[in-house]
């Protein structure tokens, strides 16, 4: 018994076949390329919900029965075809920070993004602010000194993003705030080393919850929490 790889209601068959209809109009019969054809399918399942964008690609690999590169070579022409602004897809890079697992050093922040075009688009927002990630261990994976990561999650995104992205990093991956506090410490110490000595691990350690008060309240955008929490440690 073979499964159904596409499931859909009335009405997704129904946007389906209006987005096709609409793709083919402005063609005449058989001379849209296959190429052309496929990515039009496919924009009419993600379009309609029978498929969709935030699904891993495998998953996606697996509904297609075609293979994971292909995959993303659509949903790269896709994003291509269909993006509507540089909001968007600021938006879109957001959600997916979200939803991603964390791991952290005490240098650097390392998270993964399936998706091929906002990955490439957040590359290219690094760049701006003169920041390069290293994806040479593996292209879906993007890994950046701790400073340069919150300084981008800063400057391009608002509170609502930074929270939920900041709850990614100590809620929904595992990583527990006295985790990064312990990595905050030791950055903090090896920084101080360079400018007052071997003091500066005591001092980091008497200051260490001021600073992770302060770091949480500027992601939250509470200014007056911020500003007490920086007097603590002034």
């Amino acid at each position: 018994m073979t499964t159904a790889r596409y499931r859909a209601n009335q009405t997704q068959v129904r946007e389906f076949g209006e987005v096709v209809l609409s793709g083919l109009r402005s063609t005449t019969f058989g001379s849209v390329p296959k190429a052309e054809l496929e990515l039009l399918l496919f924009r009419a399942m993600i379009d309609a919900g029978i498929l969709s964008m935030t699904s891993p690609v495998f998953d996606l690999a697996r509904q297609l029965e075609i293979t994971p590169s292909r995959v993303r070579s659509l949903i790269y022409r896709y994003r291509l075809q269909t993006q509507p602004d540089d909001d968007a897809v600021l938006a879109e890079i957001a959600g997916a920070l979200g939803r991603s697992r964390f791991e952290l050093t005490e240098q650097r922040i390392v998270f993964g993004i399936e998706d091929p075009y906002l990955r490439d688009s957040l590359g290219a927002l690094l760049k701006q602010q003169g920041i390069f990630a290293d994806t040479s261990f593996n292209p879906e994976t993007v890994s950046l000194g701790i400073g340069a990561f919150v300084d981008f999650v800063s400057a391009r995104f608002d509170t609502d993003d930074r929270v939920r992205i900041l709850r990614a990093l100590h809620h929904d991956t595992g990583v527990e705030p006295s985790a990064f506090k312990r990595v905050l410490k030791s950055t903090l110490a090896q920084l101080g080393k360079r400018v007052v000595g071997a003091a500066a691990d005591d001092l980091a350690s008497a200051a260490i919850d001021a600073v992770w008060s302060f770091t949480t309240s500027l992601f939250r955008g509470d200014v007056e929490q911020a500003t007490t929490a920086a007097r603590e440690f002034a």
